[in-house]
């Protein structure tokens, strides 16, 4: 992932420096849980791990120029390591394959890079909740097919992404759990030259399940339930994205966000273009998250089809949502909600707004559906052409005087009716 899009501490967990200290990580445990099993010499074992407490620039540095002359870069790093450890560095990834130590790495950055999304997740889960509370009675109309509906609040519009932004959680927590697995089983996944309990000893030192059955990999069934993941809540965030830049457009002007962009050649304009990024990474995530789909064939039990993809989707996926999640909550934080304008517009079709409601009552007074529904019609339509608010027209309508009362057209245009369960939404999230 470009800079741009990189923030902390996602960009530090994707770094190649990290990549290398995490697969240090793993051989030194394998090289513990084979001391502990007297299949190498304890002092062998301490010996290295003395060595090899931490990586260095130089360190990195040899492991590339390694890599550059052979072309195999976990090899490349178990020789940097074996030359730095000395003598005894030849019990370093005893029975392994590169998978072994690639892949329970990458679980291990997988498995925290999701601590790190719930995190941010939490705390935008926290500014929609303050914002939703704070807007809940916060009137506007709502819109179907772009047209105006009938009312509800902006605090609902909220809540609604609030719900989806908790079932996003539980896809992220489910998606922790089943990356949280390692592999030490060889070459082809048979334990021909690793015992199966060097596994369970490895993983429970780095906090990961044994994978029950791998071959030379972990299966990327796994991966791809991440990454479909991660594109899920992006898609909620491009929701959310898009939704706030057509509330923002001139010709709405309900909502802008609290820090818009200008332009450079117009001065007046103020442009939602945190949204349109956030809509626009969204694409990414999700393109991403098909490459992983791909990725779950290969050639019987390993080929390299999928390495080179997953070098770019999986950090590019991670900083990109991160990315998204913190963006989200700051244009949510500093949003500027014009309530005057959501009354305004929802003033513009002249009550036409209430018309299922009066559907319903002349329907419950005996007119035929039918009936109620084409002279509602004519008379929206009439209210368009002339500019005559409709409840007027209805009470010149004689069909009408027949059948509702003054007090009950009166009723049926007040906003409090479309209102008067807003509670009863709002407590099935904060009773």
């Amino acid at each position: 992932m470009i800079e741009r899009y990189s923030l902390s501490p996602m960009r530090e967990l994707w770094t190649e420096r990290a990549q290398y200290e995490r697969w240090l990580q793993v051989e030194l445990a394998v090289l513990e849980a084979q001391a502990e099993r007297g299949e190498i010499p304890q002092d062998a074992a301490q010996a290295v791990k003395g060595r090899l407490q931490e990586l260095t620039d130089r360190d990195v540095e040899r492991a590339k120029q390694i890599e550059r002359e052979i072309g195999h870069d976990v090899l490349a790093f178990v020789r940097m390591l074996e030359e730095k450890a000395g003598p005894e560095g030849r019990f370093l990834h005893r029975g392994l394959t590169s998978y072994d130590v690639v892949d329970t790495a990458r679980s291990l950055t997988m498995k925290r890079g999701l601590e790190l999304l719930i995190q941010e997740l939490d705390a935008l889960l926290e500014t929609v909740k303050r914002r939703a509370l704070e807007h809940k009675r916060t009137v506007m109309v709502g819109r179907t097919h772009g047209m105006h509906a009938e009312p509800l609040t902006f605090g609902l519009k909220l809540l609604l992404w609030y719900a989806e932004l908790q079932r996003d959680r539980t896809r992220l927590e489910a998606a922790k759990a089943v990356i949280a697995v390692g592999k030490i089983s060889g070459s082809v996944g048979t334990y021909a030259n690793v015992d199966p309990d060097v596994e369970r000893r490895v993983c429970e030192r780095l906090g990961l399940e044994p994978a029950p059955i791998s071959n030379q990999s972990l299966q990327r069934d796994r991966h791809a339930q991440v990454l479909t993941t991660l594109a899920i809540v992006a898609g909620t965030l491009e929701k959310i994205a898009t939704e706030i830049r057509n509330l923002h457009r001139t010709e709405i002007g309900e909502v802008r966000e609290g820090r818009p962009h200008g332009s450079s050649s117009m001065p007046h304009k103020q442009n939602p273009s945190t949204s349109e990024t956030i809509a626009g990474l969204a694409r990414l995530v999700r393109a991403n998250a098909l490459a992983a789909l791909e990725n779950m064939a290969v050639w019987h039990e390993q080929d390299l089809t999928r390495s080179s993809v997953e070098r770019v989707i999986l950090p590019d996926s991670f900083l990109a949502l991160h990315y998204m999640l913190v963006k989200t909550r700051e244009v949510l934080e500093h949003l500027h909600v014009d309530a005057e304008r959501m009354r305004r517009n929802l003033e513009r079709t002249r009550g036409a707004i209430f018309s299922q409601a009066v559907l319903l009552k002349l329907v419950d007074k005996g007119m035929s559906r039918r009936e109620a529904h084409e002279l509602l019609h004519e008379k929206a339509l009439q209210s368009e052409r002339t500019g005559k608010p409709l409840k007027a027209l209805l009470r010149e309508d004689e069909r009408v005087q027949r059948l509702l009362s003054e007090e009950e057209l009166d009723e049926l245009f007040d906003l409090r009716y479309h209102l008067k369960h807003v509670d009863t939404i709002f407590a099935r999230f904060f009773p």
